[in-house]
Parts: C-alpha cells; sequence; structure tokens
C-alpha cells in the first residue's frame, strides 16, 4: 500500500464530516461543534498558520487548557503540513522555553492567561516567530509586540478564504505522510530533561484500531457513533491525546471539553460518559471522598450503612477480579447494597452510563479498583508510555484481574528481560526522541526492543504486573533491593489525608521517608472540628500528625520487614510540578528530591538506633 492510500488522522477527520456532518462532535461550555463544522474551524486554522509561512515540518506550540481549540489547533497544524506539540500549563518559564525552544516551535497558540510567560521568554527563543493569543481584547493587541496576535482576528480572516483556497490546502494534505510525526509528546522528565518522543500516523492508529477490536469484541457489535466522553487530563499527556481526542474521531465520539478540573465532578452527572478516563489520583479521590462522607457524617445511621456498603463492595469487587467464589450470602448483601447505595452513587458520579472506565499512567491501588468493581464500575487498566503511544497492554475487558495492567495487544511482542525489565517490540513503538539518537540508541536497541525501564512479572497466562522502575530501586547498605513505588503507595493510601510521599534509603541499612498532606488537607481538617489557620499549623497539630503515624503505620503493616520504613518527617510544604517536585503527570521527581531535601532525609537516619537500622 503506497503513502497515497494508507490512512491518516486527516482521514478520519473527513469521514466524520461527510458520514456525520450534522451529528455534535464537541462541546465547550454551552458551545458545540457539529463534525461538518470541526473540519471547517480546522482547515481556516491551516490556512491561518500556512499565511504565517508555517511549512511541512514546522512545530506548532500549542499552550492551552482543555478547550476546543486546543484539538482544533492541532489538527489544523497537521491539515497545514506541520507538527503540533502540546506543551503541559502547569510548566515553569524556564521548563517552557526548554521544551519550546528544544521542539524548534515556530509558532505557538496559547490563550491571554499564559501570555505573559512567552512574553518573558521570547527572547530564548529564536525560531519562535509569531505567537497567537485566544481571549485577547481586540483593542489590547495594540499594546502586545509586532509578533503577538490575536487569533480570533486571524481566524475571521481564514475563513472568508476557505472557499476559494481549497487548493492550498490540498496540497498541503498531500505531503502528509502516515509514517511521518502526527505529534510530539514530550515525557515528564522524571529522571531528567523532557524529551521529545515522536508519535507517527500509523502508531496512534494502530493503537486505536486494537482498542476498537476489543470494545467490538465486548460489545459484540461495532461501538456507535455519538458516544460520549470527557477531556480534562492534559492534552500535553499522551494518554489523554489518544483517548479523547484521537478515539473521539476514530470513533465518532462527541468530546465535552473541562477547562477547570474542579468543575468536573458537577458536569459528569450531566454529560454521562459512556467512555471515561482517569488516572490513579482521580479514582483514589472519589474513593476518598466516599470515604470521608462515611467517616464524617452526622447520622450514625448512615455513617452505618455507607461503611459497610463500601466494605461489601470491596469484598464482592476483589472476588470478581480474582476468580473467587460468591456464597449466597455475600450476594445478597452485594443485591441489597446495590439497590440502596450503588445504583444512586453511580447516578450521582454520573457513571451510570460508563461502558469503559480505564486507568492508567501509574498501578492503581488494589483497593481502590475493588471497591469500584464492586460497586458496578469496572475499571481496566492500561499499561504503556509516551514511546509507545500510550498502550502496550490492557487488561480485557471481560476478565480484568486485581493486581495487574492487563495482557499485552495484539500484535506487541512483550517479555521480560533477564534483569526483571520489561521489553517490547511492535507497531506502536516510536521512531525516536527528537533530536536525541543519543536516548533513542538507549531506550530501542538494534533489535528494536523498547526497554521501558520497569521492572515487571509475567504469569502464565500473559497477565504483567509492574512491580517498580529500573532506574528507581532502592539498594539498600545491607544488599537488599526495593521498590519504593511500592512502599510509597502502601504508606499514602492508607489515608485521604496523606499526599505525595518520598521514600529514600540508597546505601543506607533501612528505609525512611518524607510526607506531604494531600491538597485537601482544610477540609479533612474541617470536617473533624480541627481549627487550623494555614499548612504549617496543619502539620503541627496533633491529631493530623496521629492519622499520618496511622497511615504508615498501616502502610508498614502490609509490606515486608525489607520494606517498612524506620522513621518519617511531615513537611510544611506541598509538592507540585511548580514547586518542582513533582513532574506535570504528579510523579516523583526523585534526584530533586534527594538534593533539595538531603538535610532533612539525613536528620531521619540520625535518632534511630542500632535495633532500628537493621532490617533482617
Amino acid at each position: 500500500m503506497n503513502r497515497h492510500t494508507r490512512k491518516t488522522v486527516l482521514d478520519l477527520v473527513d469521514h466524520n464530516a461527510e458520514e456525520y456532518p450534522d451529528l455534535v462532535a464537541t462541546w465547550d461550555g454551552d458551545d458545540q461543534l457539529t463534525w461538518a463544522q470541526y473540519r471547517d474551524r480546522a482547515r481556516a486554522i491551516a490556512l491561518m498558520l500556512l499565511d504565517l509561512g508555517v511549512g511541512k515540518g514546522d512545530v506548532v506550540g500549542l499552550h492551552l487548557p482543555n478547550r476546543v481549540e486546543h484539538v482544533l489547533a492541532d489538527i489544523g497544524a497537521v491539515m497545514a503540513g506541520a507538527i503540533p506539540s502540546s506543551y503541559y500549563n502547569t510548566l515553569a518559564a524556564d521548563q517552557l522555553a526548554y521544551v519550546a525552544g528544544d521542539s524548534a516551535a515556530t509558532v505557538v497558540i496559547t490563550d491571554v492567561v499564559q501570555l505573559p510567560l512567552w512574553l518573558a521568554i521570547q527572547d530564548q527563543l529564536p525560531k519562535l516567530r509569531h505567537v497567537l493569543v485566544l481571549d485577547l481584547e481586540p483593542d489590547a493587541e495594540d499594546d502586545q509586540p509586532p509578533w503577538v496576535h490575536r487569533f480570533e482576528h486571524l481566524m475571521d480572516l481564514a475563513k472568508t478564504g476557505l472557499e476559494h483556497r481549497r487548493g492550498e490546502l490540498d496540497r498541503a494534505r498531500r505531503q502528509v505522510d502516515p509514517d511521518e510525526p502526527l505529534t510530539i509528546v514530550y515525557t515528564s522528565g522524571t529522571t531528567g530533561a523532557p524529551k521529545g518522543t515522536i508519535i507517527t500516523h500509523t502508531a496512534a492508529l494502530w493503537v486505536m484500531e486494537e482498542v476498537n477490536r476489543q470494545l467490538v469484541e465486548f460489545l459484540g457489535g461495532p461501538v456507535p457513533a455519538g458516544w460520549t466522553t470527557v477531556s480534562y487530563l492534559p492534552l500535553a499527556h499522551v494518554a489523554e491525546r489518544l483517548f479523547s481526542h484521537y478515539q473521539a474521531l476514530a470513533r465518532t465520539i462527541t468530546v465535552t471539553y473541562v477547562r477547570e478540573t474542579s468543575k468536573l465532578p458537577h458536569l459528569l452527572p450531566q454529560i454521562r460518559p459512556k467512555l471515561f478516563l482517569g488516572v490513579p489520583r482521580v479514582w483514589e479521590r472519589v474513593y476518598g471522598a466516599i470515604r470521608e462522607r462515611a467517616s464524617t457524617s452526622k447520622n450514625p445511621i448512615k455513617r452505618l450503612l455507607i461503611n459497610r456498603a463500601i466494605s461489601v463492595a470491596r469484598e464482592v469487587g476483589a472476588l470478581r477480579l480474582t476468580g473467587g467464589f460468591r456464597d449466597w450470602r455475600t450476594r445478597i448483601r452485594h443485591g441489597f447494597m446495590n439497590r440502596l447505595v450503588y445504583r444512586k452513587l453511580r447516578a450521582t458520579l454520573g457513571m451510570d452510563q460508563v461502558v469503559l472506565a480505564v486507568s492508567g499512567a501509574a498501578s492503581l491501588p488494589v483497593e481502590v479498583k475493588a471497591f469500584f468493581a464492586g460497586v458496578g464500575i469496572t475499571i481496566i487498566e492500561v499499561y504503556g508510555m509516551t514511546e509507545t503511544c500510550a498502550m502496550l497492554a490492557a487488561s480485557p475487558l471481560d476478565a480484568p484481574r486485581l493486581g495487574s495492567v492487563g495482557k499485552a495487544l495484539k500484535g506487541i511482542e512483550l517479555k521480560i528481560a533477564p534483569d526483571g525489565e520489561v521489553i517490547a517490540r511492535g507497531p506502536n513503538i516510536t521512531p525516536g526522541y527528537l533530536h536525541r539518537p543519543d536516548a533513542t540508541q538507549e531506550a530501542i536497541d538494534p533489535s528494536g526492543w523498547l526497554h521501558t525501564g520497569d521492572i515487571g512479572v509475567l504469569d502464565d497466562e500473559g497477565y504483567l504486573r509492574i512491580t517498580g522502575r529500573k532506574k528507581e530501586l532502592i539498594n539498600t547498605a545491607s544488599g537488599k533491593t526495593i521498590s519504593p513505588a511500592n512502599v510509597e503507595l502502601a504508606l499514602s493510601s492508607a489515608s485521604d489525608l496523606i499526599g505525595s510521599v518520598y521514600v529514600h534509603g540508597d546505601d543506607k541499612p533501612c528505609l525512611v521517608a518524607l510526607v506531604t498532606l494531600d491538597s485537601g488537607w482544610p477540609q479533612w481538617c474541617a470536617a473533624r472540628g480541627i481549627q487550623v489557620e494555614n499548612l504549617a499549623e496543619a502539620t503541627s497539630n496533633g491529631r493530623v500528625r496521629l492519622e499520618v503515624a496511622r497511615s504508615v503505620g498501616a502502610g508498614n503493616a502490609v509490606l515486608s520487614r525489607v520494606e517498612q520504613v524506620k522513621n518519617w518527617a511531615l513537611l510544611q510544604r506541598e509538592w507540585s510540578s511548580e514547586t518542582g517536585e513533582l513532574t506535570p503527570t504528579m510523579k516523583l521527581k526523585r534526584t530533586v528530591i534527594a538534593k533539595r531535601y538531603r538535610d532533612d532525609i539525613e536528620a531521619l537516619y540520625d535518632p534511630l538506633t542500632a535495633d532500628a537500622w537493621t532490617d533482617e
């Protein structure tokens, strides 16, 4: 098959506009676009970019929240023969300058909120020629430098040329090759500078077809056009980009864009999506909110009922996900709770219509996964990375398994290397990193095997379990090798008050931990009548510290002796991507934390006795 008959993502846009022109493609607030309007708007953006001198292979940077213009600009850039690259909205100025400079963006599309950042870093970006700004007031454009333009003004001009300039668009379209970049997605940068990962049309289309195959098998027929989903996670992350943007194009799905994640709980009951993607922290927070209600309700009967419902859900969910036997007593209890609690809960969450609930980017705590399965929302875990266009493995829709991220997608070779590392080979593997042949050679060996950096185990049925990160493994002074992620998850999941946890122990006889409070600490304290004015007061409060100690103790109780932390400190600081301890995808920047909190870490070892330092 030659390049002119093989599909690109633009073929999906054309199919939807021609087969479903009047079907709603997007909702953004109260505004909607049909698929015909979607294509026309994207074409207008393509003309706008062409008029600004954007050519084949140029990079167009997108620095926007989850709004319809983000994906229209993405597709418009591809129509112009360019390569879009989305940047996280949480990046600090130096981080933004790095990714924009590394990708050599010639045009950036942003909004008025982020404009000051671009004004601050423009002199560091010699390739950047134009910044197009959404929501800039018409009279404010005159006060800006000549390279800053009001997006809406240029868009209106481009719309007038749609009819008589189709030839230009067609010529640009014919340059788009399926094996060339569809987008550049930057890694989260947990161990160094983010790397620009090339995602091709071929890779994205292959993954979407594999997802569709599984859905068709599960449903017993094709996915109906007009199914709904929401887009609220950053589109700079490959999982959200694949799930809500590309998959919507492939399956003609209506997407509601949520610009502020705080509004998601209010909007979900109105949208009632068929498809929903949540990273583990989202599922944990929903579960935590339910547990919080159970523990703080003033009505003792309601408190007892909710606590019992949670217990039954966890029990039944675990049995479902392990193939365990449910006796008649369990079935009766579960049926009663479904009628009285779970049905109402699903509707309240806005998930009573969900057919496919997905979790990815990190391991989902077993307790959380079991609970949701018990209330009737079976979460399918997927495993992948930026370099694999989000997916390598997925739990079978009809047979997810507790503690596993599923089986390899059909067409993917997945195996465990002698050192325990998960390696993979398949049609969705990136051709490499932008400007980084050294990093590409390190990640992909001459035989085409991608070295994921994850440590895992494959069972006899092909289910994969991830046990840690190769570069993050702690080697203690006594020769024990420990995955810190497993310990951190155990310590934090026992309480909704706990936020990020960092475990340290390299070349030390035992583990210690730095603990932070969850961003919801004010609500947690208020619900218990704890009067504190700020984070410093909260971390010094006796009841707060007692809860942290309880959570650490509960975590230690489920860990082996060598994995247990012997000392911990509660920090008077929240971690975020803005403060530098976390990546935009909420992963720990371990090297940053180890360096920044070196004195705090060393202080944790000072009071430990000889007995405490023994991990045997």
